[in-house]
């Protein structure tokens, strides 16, 4: 048995659709469809067994692409574990350099070594860079670029302004929510 996964089906389908779906190229031994906690509702993607790894390569090359109701599906090979499980322990494969496949030592998360020379970008002021922009409270487009998705005024660690500057993005970005130019913050 070989295990596939496919990702990108609509939404509505079930276990039932999605095994009916892949009969038509060979024999289905199960279809799981992964769905949403206590709601139920499908995620998009799941799981089917076939029968012999000949009819899921020919279920990968001849659906993989494929539209369904409107939606292009992805079939492949399922690489979470080892082909044939059956509830069995979970192996993950790294590969080395020659390209040979291995389990990894870590189980299902491949830890990356920390590497002290890799340093960081540090941000700039583009106050400070660009002596035309100006801080203006009606400069909404600009302000957008210091506020988050719920209108938080972000942290000096994040913007790279001076502290003097931030100040002053702070003090536009306040007056801009206090005219309603920008959404206030929650909280």
């Amino acid at each position: 048995m070989t295990k596939l996964f496919v990702g990108n089906f609509p939404f509505s389908v079930d276990d039932q659709k999605l095994k009916d779906f892949f009969a038509k190229v060979g024999t289905v031994v199960s279809a799981k469809v992964m769905t949403e906690g206590e709601g139920g509702r499908s995620r998009g993607f799941g799981f089917v067994e076939m029968s012999t790894p000949e009819e899921a390569q020919r279920a990968i090359s001849e659906l993989n692409g494929v539209a369904w109701d409107g939606r292009q599906i992805k079939v492949s090979e399922d690489r979470g574990r080892k082909s044939g499980g059956g509830g069995g322990e979970r192996e993950s494969r790294s590969h080395d350099r020659d390209g040979d496949s291995k389990p990894s030592p870590m189980g299902h998360f491949r830890a990356q070594p920390f590497d002290s020379s890799v340093r960081r970008r540090k941000k700039v002021d583009p106050f400070e860079e660009d002596t035309n922009l100006a801080i203006d409270y009606k400069d909404v487009k600009l302000l957008r670029r210091f506020i988050s998705e719920r209108g938080k005024i972000l942290p000096r660690r994040m913007t790279g302004l001076t502290s003097y500057n931030q100040r002053q993005v702070a003090k536009a970005i306040k007056r801009a929510q206090q005219i309603a130019l920008l959404s206030p913050s929650n909280g």
